[in-house]
């Protein structure tokens, strides 16, 4: 009796793993889309040398940059390469924006450009274009 117990658990506890195993899947996961109540767009134009790889807004006043925008973890999905741009929906409201770029399309340091109190509403969209800082020829 008692072996036909554990053998019940044994087997119980190998389904749960091999369930909770299949759910994982090969898929990368995707946050959920977020409904809006006033839809705005935010427009990042990249010409920068390298690739946006991340992409965070926050409302204006407040610290924290919560989840990165591309909500994928996918490396194509999740980037703006040099010369490409890509609209994000927000809700309409005051934003601070956080790009996160490669300096070349070679893997080297991660950059930073920063834009405060941006406002989007659902008739006028944030355009924000990246661009390299001017170098002094000197």
């Amino acid at each position: 009796m008692w072996c036909v117990k554990q053998k019940r658990y044994a087997i119980f506890a190998v389904a749960a793993i091999g369930l909770s195993l299949a759910a994982c899947g090969d898929d990368d996961p995707v946050a959920p889309e977020p409904v809006f109540d006033s839809p705005s767009t935010v427009r990042v134009v990249n010409r920068l040398l390298g690739p946006v790889i991340f992409f965070f807004a926050r409302p204006c006043g407040t610290t924290d940059w919560g989840a990165d925008l591309f909500r994928t973890d996918h490396p194509v999905d999740g980037t703006i390469q040099a010369g490409e741009q890509r609209d994000f929906t927000v809700e309409a409201g005051c934003y601070d924006f956080r790009a996160v770029h490669l300096e070349t399309t070679e893997p080297g340091p991660e950059l930073e450009k920063l834009i405060f109190n941006q406002t989007a509403t659902p008739v006028t969209p944030v355009v924000w274009t990246l661009e390299d800082d001017p170098v002094d020829p000197t």
